[in-house]
């Protein structure tokens, strides 16, 4: 029997010389410095540490103990909605992503917060009521209640 060797071309060569000459060089991507801000209640971030944004460090908060859930989700609506009502300790100058996932929260943990943080909550976010209840978002998707929806929509 035959055996074949298989050779490797010049330009495969060179693409794995070029590939290892990276890698021996350590070719890395450096991440942004952020300055901490001079106010000695704001929180500060070690040269070491990936700096965390105001919704990062309420949420860290929330699941140290240090928060209850219901302030916690009032401080990160604060957050993204008015960040000069957010306490000093939870500012941060690293944005946040998006919103979205906050509101479909609120939304969904409603009955979890308290009444004093729901009304101050409200000021932002519209609550989407509670099952049963005429003109919510929340009813039973049935057949007849899509034909209404659509009804009203002609």
């Amino acid at each position: 029997m035959r055996r074949s060797t298989l050779r490797p071309s010049a330009s495969f060569l060179a693409t794995a010389l070029a590939v290892a000459t990276l890698l021996a060089s350590g070719c890395s991507c450096r991440v942004p410095e952020v300055e901490p801000v001079s106010d000695e209640t704001r929180v500060t971030y070690s040269t070491d540490e990936q700096p965390m944004s105001s919704l990062d460090l309420v949420e860290a908060a929330v699941r140290s103990g240090a928060l209850e859930y219901s302030t916690g989700l009032l401080y990160k609506v604060y957050a993204m909605f008015d960040p000069s009502s957010l306490p000093p300790e939870y500012e941060s100058a690293v944005p946040s992503k998006c919103g979205t996932p906050l509101i479909m929260e609120v939304q969904r943990n409603w009955n979890l917060i308290s009444p004093d943080d729901r009304a101050e909550i409200s000021q932002y976010i519209e609550p989407i009521g509670m099952p049963g209840e005429t003109g919510t978002q929340l009813d039973d998707v049935t057949p007849d209640r899509l034909d209404y929806e659509r009804e009203k929509l002609d």
